[in-house]
């Protein structure tokens, strides 16, 4: 057990059973950081050169993405897709190889220029609140909506999904990743005193902490209803053991992500569709790093 400071100080829980910032960042803040700092200084995981096996497991989350959106959507026509915070542009690099009409929106180009420069000509950069309201007054819509670590840093998500919800056709889907974070697990491992604090914080990037219940009853509220809920990452449960629990032990964190990525890349090759459904139970317990939701309109 370690020693353990005073937890939810700098967080409140909201009437969706999710916690946010008490003292939230500012818009001009969040652009600044994002522009400036988020990239070029490879904040949270984004590098400039990745290894194979990275490479490899972006491939394969995409195609998995792609199995769980064609549960739902089962048109037989080449989907346009609109990637929100694209970042380096491996997701929207997947489809456009297979011949779908891409286009991703993001802050920041600098990503997407060291990682897959060839899809620059797809990307607008710049606000997505103001792209998106340029897409709808000239009455552009997409089949899918992509969006992955967004709507946990964005000021005023209720206008985001407005917005995405008049770029989507009518039986299109948005696919919507968000941290898990505050959930049952990490909970019980501050309690326990396994973790003696709230290491996922970022009082910079990050406004909203969604948990799983909490992500699905703020989607339903904003009109989306939740077809699916998988996990992506289970790189936590590394926690429980203390020579790998890489949050009080850092050194241990190298290899707990190359570990993560060599089993997660496995289970894909025994089986993708296999793969998705242990995902997608675990994402039904609230497991697991990050959620992605699997969403159409309500």
């Amino acid at each position: 057990m370690v020693g353990r400071k005073r937890i939810l100080e700098k967080v409140i829980k909201n009437k969706f059973g999710f916690y946010e910032l008490r003292n939230k960042p500012t818009a001009e803040e969040q652009q600044k950081d994002f522009e400036e700092e988020y990239y070029q200084n490879e904040k949270a995981g984004y590098e400039s050169a990745y290894t194979p096996e990275a490479l490899e497991y972006f491939q394969n989350k995409a195609q998995q993405k792609e199995i769980a959106i064609k549960k739902v959507w089962t048109s037989n026509t080449v989907p346009q897709i609109l990637d929100i915070g694209c970042g380096e542009g491996f997701f929207m690099k997947y489809f456009y190889e297979k011949g779908c009409k891409v286009t991703g929106i993001d802050f920041s180009k600098y990503a997407m220029e060291h990682n897959n420069p060839e899809l620059l000509p797809y990307l607008k950069q710049g606000d997505c609140y103001q792209i998106l309201g340029e897409m709808i007054a000239q009455n552009i819509q997409y089949d899918i909506v992509n969006m992955d670590s967004v709507l946990d840093m964005v000021q005023d998500q209720t206008k985001l999904l407005k917005l995405i919800k008049q770029v989507l056709k009518t039986d299109g889907i948005l696919c919507c990743k968000v941290g898990n974070n505050y959930s049952d697990y990490q909970l019980n491992l501050l309690k326990k005193g396994v973790l003696s604090k709230e290491y996922w914080l970022d009082e910079e990037g990050h406004t909203y902490y969604f948990n799983k219940d909490g992500f699905i009853r703020f989607m339903q509220e904003n009109g989306y209803f939740c077809k699916d809920i998988y996990t992506e990452g289970l790189i936590e449960l590394n926690l429980m053991n203390e020579l790998t629990n890489y949050y009080e032990n850092p050194a241990a964190g190298k290899s707990c992500y190359k570990a993560k990525l060599n089993i997660e890349n496995m289970l894909h090759e025994l089986s993708p569709e296999k793969t998705n459904e242990i995902m997608r139970l675990f994402g039904s317990m609230g497991l697991g790093r990050e959620l992605v939701g699997i969403f159409q309109i309500a």
